[in-house]
């Protein structure tokens, strides 16, 4: 087991891309996860940030019952649920654009 340096990791962002299958509760998959997930990587990746900003698709975080796609942000502890694809440009404006500074 090998320790991973990540001291030049600014934010790693999770987003729930959960798809529940034969089940009436819902899913952050059916609230345009996969979409906010791409908008945030186009942004990243616009601004050269891939190796410094990690962005994850993950499983079920926990929120996907509740209204939809979960977001968690690291090392900040930072969470949203229910965010829609209109919520990303806040989310950018607010938690990325400052880490290029």
């Amino acid at each position: 087991m090998k320790p991973v340096d990540t001291s030049f990791c600014l934010a790693h962002l999770l987003v729930c891309v959960n798809e529940r299958h034969g089940s009436s509760l819902p899913s952050c998959a059916n609230k345009d996860a996969e979409a906010i997930y791409q908008r945030l990587r186009d942004w990243i990746e616009a601004h050269g940030m891939l190796s410094r900003i990690w962005l994850t698709r993950t499983g079920c975080l926990g929120w996907c019952h509740v209204q939809g796609t979960t977001v968690a942000i690291y090392p900040q502890n930072i969470w949203y649920r229910a965010l829609t694809l209109e919520d990303c440009d806040r989310l950018i404006a607010e938690h990325l654009e400052p880490l290029l500074r």
